[in-house]
């Protein structure tokens, strides 16, 4: 009985594991890839499938003023916020490209923030992190759609 018990569990084990990488991989197909640039030096960013990020491409291009908020991560709003029908969550992880519905605003994190509400995931910065950190309050940047 034990050992029946013992099974059952790993069986349940791996099949939320498994779920969860299905989930993890669903939720992070990508759609297309923007452009945040910044003094001419471009930063690329993958956006995931889902509505917000779909209705963010619509929006584009765009002409931002990005603040640095909590030295963790620079902040834009948006000129129309977005529905967040079926966009997963997000971590506020470094390289992260989300949206925080609150207040309607882009959040990029340049640094790990852990666990927040209200912050949900549009897609990951690919290439050039390192510049966000470097940037000045209140920097105008241009964000486009590139493939």
């Amino acid at each position: 009985m034990i050992k029946l018990c013992y099974n059952l569990l790993i069986i349940n084990i791996l099949m939320v594991f498994f779920m969860q990488v299905y989930a993890n991989n669903n939720s992070t197909k990508i759609i297309a890839h923007i452009k945040l640039t910044l003094d001419n030096q471009p930063i690329i960013i993958e956006l995931f499938d889902n509505s917000a990020s779909r209705q963010l491409l619509k929006q584009l291009p765009l002409s931002l003023t990005l603040s640095d908020f909590a030295g963790e991560e620079k902040i834009a709003y948006l000129p129309n916020k977005l529905i967040l029908q079926d966009t997963p969550k997000a971590s506020t992880i470094p390289s992260d490209f989300t949206y925080y519905a609150p207040w309607g605003n882009l959040a990029i994190f340049y640094k790990g923030y852990g666990q927040a509400e209200g912050v949900y995931a549009l897609g990951r910065i690919k290439d050039g992190k390192e510049l966000l950190a470097q940037l000045k309050q209140n920097t105008t940047v241009t964000l486009e759609y590139i493939d």
